[in-house]
């Protein structure tokens, strides 16, 4: 079976079970309002029979049975759109095999410019690399995504090889972990507001009077209520009446406190709802791999679950939102002090749980940024895992561009091993710098623990810097020329690092004339072998392609060659050996009637 058939079957399966309890969650629904109007009914003539004990029995069980059937439906209800999110998974994930990309974010919020390659390589924005890998659901995982994308974290390569290749094959956990993260709306808890709300404080969380009364009048209140209405009697009534109110009084003066910190998590209770499902899916998982077993130990404190403890602050913060219904406010604080023990709940949270919240969060930012790298490997049984090497050396056999279907990829042998500088000629439009891309792509993919497009990929993990694509800054008044210069300066500067660089250049100094361009070109790469680089730059100036002569164990020449038939240009894409002997441009002039 293909995986587009899995795909396809797996949609299927999860439509019907969307379906099936879809019915159970609309007949539970039905069901809920005939006990209502059915309890309604019998409480209506227990009360017109003056059948106090009746009454009381019938109120009683109609609730139970209600709050019962609550509890159920909302459980069918989370059913329904964890089977619809798997549905939609596969249902994009077969579309993505067909070409499609809408469904996933592009990161463009990630583009820049200035970025050592990915602007110049299309990592991030419409059609770049990072929709083909990203299924994050978080702002936490897409942050971290984006960050293994950016080399802006030291990645152990070969365990996160390890850790890629055993969730690739846990198709079944990861597109659970994936649905549920798509089940509540995201928002970034690392930001300002929650970090604020983690630091401040209750001023009488540890006053020993307060959490007294908290509990004393509550019981007072409710006591006074229950046996007063049973034995009618109006002393007991009445100090119901005060107490109730003294309650009251006690929440009104702790106020700006409740909604300050109504204000502060407002809208949290939701996401932190999905954080402890996806915290749960993770320390319920036996796992190999040694990175992920290291999370999930992480993930454990005190002999608690994270999952427990986001989960009970999740609670906590639904017990707040009963602050937007002033008659529950009223009823719930003048019985029971309710938000007052709210923030009590909320202070003790903060107290246990502060210094490790966000790495629990952490957590799942890199479980999200892992599995869709494991996405990435399952979409592409045809890719392998790149061999690391302590050596400043790419070896490479049947190379592609990862981005091009397999019906329209033309893969290269290409190797950085004797000669460390490749020289690469060729017309317009002969591929060279689809090559170019195709090299810096899959070294990117290898760094971050990817599968690679290609029958052998041996790699050191270079810093990649690349200069393809130069926009002139009318910001900063820098003409296109002289943002070219500042990237090669950043170029040479890097290669005195000690992790050793791959250079892709494309046709560089555009923006002087051809005997200034050739001087330019020919000192840069003077200087890049003296620094020891190693990379490729790609040239319309056949003249480069002499310098082999004063480096031959060093550089060597490759080219795109076209060939004209019948009046037609072709190309074959396919790497050859040598400087090239056809150039395109004056015959596709005169094709065109352009000269």
């Amino acid at each position: 079976m293909t995986i587009a058939q899995q795909y396809a079957q797996r949609k299927e399966t999860f439509h019907k079970q969307y379906t099936e309890a879809n019915k159970t969650a609309n007949s539970i629904a039905i069901l809920r309002l005939i006990i209502v109007l059915v309890g309604g009914y019998l409480s209506y003539l227990a009360f017109n029979m003056d059948k106090t004990g009746w009454l009381f029995g019938i109120a009683a069980l109609t609730i139970g049975l209600f709050l019962f059937l609550i509890n159920i439906h909302l459980k069918y209800k989370d059913k329904v759109q964890l089977y619809d999110a798997l549905t939609r998974t596969n249902a994009h994930e077969g579309g993505y095999l067909n070409g499609d990309l809408s469904p996933f974010k592009t990161g463009n919020a990630y583009i820049q410019t200035g970025h050592p390659y990915t602007y110049d390589l299309d990592i991030f924005g419409a059609q770049s690399m990072f929709p083909h890998i990203n299924r994050t659901t978080t702002a936490i995982g897409e942050k971290q995504l984006a960050a293994w994308v950016k080399n802006e974290e030291q990645i152990d390569i070969l365990e996160q090889q390890k850790a890629v290749s055993e969730l690739a094959m846990l198709i079944d956990w990861r597109q659970n972990f994936h649905a549920t993260g798509q089940l509540h709306i995201d928002e970034d808890l690392n930001d300002t507001k929650f970090k604020t709300w983690l630091n401040t404080t209750f001023p009488y969380s540890e006053k020993s009077f307060l959490r007294i009364i908290s509990y004393v009048l509550p019981v007072v209140t409710v006591l006074a209520m229950v046996v007063g209405y049973v034995l009618d009697n109006g002393l007991l009534f009445d100090i119901f009446k005060y107490t109730f109110f003294i309650n009251l009084g006690i929440v009104a003066l702790q106020k700006k406190y409740i909604q300050e910190e109504h204000r502060l998590l407002s809208n949290t209770s939701s996401i932190l709802k999905k954080y402890s499902k996806l915290l749960e899916l993770i320390e319920s998982q036996a796992f190999e791999a040694k990175i992920l077993r290291g999370y999930q130990w992480g993930l454990a404190q005190n002999n608690s679950k994270a999952s427990a403890a986001i989960h009970i602050l999740s609670k906590i913060l639904n017990q707040f939102d009963t602050i937007l219904n002033p008659f529950a406010a009223i009823l719930m604080n003048g019985l029971f002090q309710y938000h007052l023990h709210a923030l009590f709940g909320l202070e003790k949270w903060k107290r246990d749980n502060r210094q490790t919240v966000f790495q629990w969060f952490d957590i799942i930012g890199k479980f999200e940024a892992l599995a869709s790298i494991a996405n990435f490997a399952y979409n592409h049984p045809d890719f392998i895992m790149p061999e690391l090497t302590e050596k400043p050396i790419l070896d490479t056999q049947n190379i592609g561009h990862p981005l091009i279907a397999l019906d329209k990829r033309i893969n290269n042998d290409v190797a950085f091993v004797d000669t460390k500088f490749i020289v690469l000629t060729g017309s317009n439009m002969s591929g060279k710098s689809t090559f170019l891309r195709t090299l810096g792509v899959n070294l990117i993919l290898a760094k971050i623990g990817a599968p690679v497009c290609a029958e052998r990929f041996v790699f050191y993990p270079f810093n990649v810097w690349v200069s393809m694509r130069i926009d002139d800054s009318l910001q900063n008044s820098e003409s296109l020329f002289f943002s070219e210069l500042k990237r090669l300066k950043g170029i040479i500067n890097t290669l005195d690092n000690p992790q050793k660089s791959f250079i892709i250049l494309d046709e560089i100094l555009r923006g002087t004339n051809s005997n200034d361009k050739r001087a330019g070109t020919q000192g840069l790469i003077h200087r890049l072998i003296a620094k020891q680089a190693v990379g490729i730059i790609a040239t319309h100036d056949l003249v480069i392609g002499e310098m082999i002569q004063e480096y031959p164990h060093y550089l060597s020449n490759k080219c795109f060659e076209a060939s004209i038939k019948n009046e037609e240009l072709l190309f074959d894409y396919k790497l050859k050996d040598g400087v090239c002997q056809q150039m395109s441009a004056a015959f596709l002039m005169r094709k065109m009637d352009i000269i």
